[in-house]
């Protein structure tokens, strides 16, 4: 069911009952044009970051000249750069955004003490549920889907290609919170200081569930993919720069997942890595999005036409 709302009046929110969560989510959804005029099997681009509101919402934060990601579509769609893309942006987190799902089955979601957490199926709500509802009701092509993140959305954006690596044309990653690994990969660092904080206690359980960590994390997921489909896959991976490190930027965790993508026989398809001006805002996950859709759209393209 569609509802009114204080955003981007261009992106429509849906709110989906949700069986396997067993509580009612939003997502956001901005059709383009052709969609109206009657056409269907539009590619898709999902960006995820944590609540539904971010990408759509203009004062998301000061930086953002009260501009969205459908504007940075449309300018591009103006430029001829690209063509007629659905854009989902899925709500991953508590109602109020204090509780990451962090894109997983949680181990614990008894301890969320927000709403809007549910069973905390939320790997499972957002492949079982989430895809083939907007593929069937709006009608998303199957095989043209592309995946971008901001922040701990990049994060989710790198485990959901890892994790299914045949349902992606592409992946955009900016300023993503990756975690670290050990044992060349093989294992979650258990020490990462990210995961002392209490908003993944849900998420990872309290003690944090190292096994399940240890499943669940995306430089293990990328090293557990079939390499073959992994490498089809256009990796657009950006972030700030290492001046502003630790507050500023996440420099070294983009460093670390571009070692381990060049581990894996895999090349940056992003202009460039490190931004030299960027922020850890939202004004540099537009310019993210601006500089990487042109390539998203090159990449479901040839991919649809396998």
């Amino acid at each position: 069911m569609s509802e009114s709302h204080p955003y981007d009046p261009r992106a429509r929110m849906v709110r989906l009952p949700s069986t396997v969560l067993g509580v009612a989510k939003s997502f956001f959804i901005y059709l383009p044009p052709e969609y109206e005029q009657g056409q269907r099997d539009l590619p898709a681009l999902y960006l995820l970051r944590g609540h539904e509101r971010e990408w759509v919402n203009p004062r998301e934060d000061d930086s953002r000249n009260g501009k969205t990601v459908i504007d940075l579509y449309a300018g591009l769609r103006a430029a001829g750069s690209i063509g007629p893309l659905i854009l989902v942006m899925p709500g991953l987190a508590s109602d109020d955004n204090a509780v990451p799902s962090m894109l997983a089955n949680m181990c614990a979601p008894q301890l969320a003490k927000s709403a809007g957490i549910g069973s905390g199926a939320f790997l499972s709500y957002f492949f079982d549920q989430l895809i083939p509802y907007v593929e069937r009701t709006f009608g998303a092509h199957p095989a043209a889907r592309a995946i971008a993140g901001f922040s701990l959305g990049g994060l989710m954006a790198i485990k959901a290609a890892a994790r299914f690596p045949d349902r992606f044309a592409s992946v955009g990653c900016f300023d993503g919170t990756v975690l670290y690994a050990a044992d060349s990969g093989r294992y979650a660092r258990h020490d990462d200081t990210v995961l002392a904080n209490p908003m993944f206690d849900a998420a990872l359980g309290l003690p944090r569930n190292a096994a399940f960590l240890d499943q669940d994390h995306p430089i293990t997921l990328l090293l557990r993919a079939d390499r073959v489909a992994i490498r089809r896959i256009r990796w657009l991976i950006q972030y700030g720069p290492e001046a502003i490190e630790p507050w500023g930027s996440n420099f070294y965790r983009g460093e670390y997942l571009l070692r381990a993508l060049h581990a894996l026989g895999i090349r940056n398809s992003a202009p460039v890595a490190a931004l030299p001006d960027a922020r850890h805002s939202w004004y540099w996950a537009d310019r993210h999005i601006e500089q990487t859709l042109p390539i998203h759209w090159e990449a479901i393209q040839a991919y649809a036409r396998r």
